[in-house]
């Protein structure tokens, strides 16, 4: 019960953080307080690694403990060099393709966004509300995602990719509402709150800023609950240890991309190597349990 308890007053405190600094942003915004600039889009990025990188650090605990862990892949060595290699791969389709690499990484985003509504009772409005969320800056900002599209792949053909967010947005956007009204009819009214602030954002706010907004004070914190639970890890003395190397070096990661980097300003810099590294390491998180199921699949075939 005590945990419980705890639980819901970290959601109550994360709803009323939600609410407070979302409002609060798009007031700033829209009296011109802040504004749409290279160094608050590199601001804005930073914080998504810093905040927002620290839930996926769960990840080969969660692998190891799954129905899926075993066989080829039963040793946490093995685990790491899997997901390693998934890294790699995947910022080595960025050096040699970044239009597809960005495709792909939106693509990757929808489905692992579309997890955090799955209380609504349906994966076709989940799904449509985390394509929304992608989607929504190109009804009010689609030059500034154009552009970013262009600064993160460096291809001006990326731009096209704008205008495919756009013509999917209206549609769904609706979908999104129902979502949100099927959330607040099943009584999961913290998630309605927290799609319906999010949505908010994405829509008003610029693509970065918005995105920024939702990823740390909605998505990370989900999912951080969510696997902290699953693991049974209830505080900083049990999760800190896991937690803090690997969000180190989800961090590395970054530095190194941004190191790599090239013909880029400092602010386009850490742009496009905190966006990279997320996708990077984004791509491992969607592909090794597919990898790891398609293994046991195999072995148990074998076996037979």
């Amino acid at each position: 019960m005590a945990m419980d308890l705890s639980l819901t007053r970290f959601d109550d405190w994360r709803i009323a953080g939600l609410l407070v600094i979302t409002t609060a942003t798009i007031f700033l915004y829209q009296f011109g307080v802040i504004f749409d600039s290279s160094a608050m889009t590199a601001l804005a990025s930073a914080a998504l690694l810093i905040f927002g990188m620290p839930h996926g650090s769960f990840d080969l605990a969660l692998l190891q403990r799954g129905p899926a862990a075993g066989g080829l892949f039963r040793s946490r060595t093995a685990l790491i060099i899997l997901y390693l290699t998934c890294a790699a791969a995947m910022y080595l389709v960025w050096r040699t393709a970044p239009v597809a690499a960005l495709m792909a990484f939106l693509i990757m985003s929808v489905i692992h966004f579309a997890e955090d509504w799955e209380g609504c009772g349906s994966p076709f409005l989940a799904g449509g509300i985390a394509l929304a969320l992608i989607s929504a800056p190109s009804l009010m900002h689609g030059d500034s995602l154009s552009g970013l599209f262009m600064t993160l792949s460096g291809r001006a053909s990326a731009a096209i990719l704008a205008d495919y967010l756009l013509l999917v947005a209206p549609t769904m956007l609706l979908l999104a509402i129902a979502g949100v009204a099927m959330l607040w009819h099943s009584g999961r009214r913290r998630l309605a709150l927290s799609a319906a602030c999010a949505l908010t954002a994405m829509l008003l706010l610029p693509p970065v800023m918005g995105f920024a907004l939702f990823f740390c004070l909605v998505h990370s914190p989900i999912q951080f609950r969510s696997h902290a639970t699953a693991l049974g890890l209830r505080g900083a003395d049990q999760w800190g240890g896991a937690v803090i190397p690997l969000t180190l070096g989800g961090l590395g990661i970054a530095i190194a991309i941004f190191a790599m980097g090239s013909g880029q300003s400092l602010a386009d810099g850490i742009f496009a190597s905190s966006f990279i590294a997320l996708s990077v390491l984004t791509a491992p998180h969607m592909a090794v349990p597919i990898i790891l199921r398609m293994v046991q699949a195999h072995e148990a075939h074998a076996a037979i």
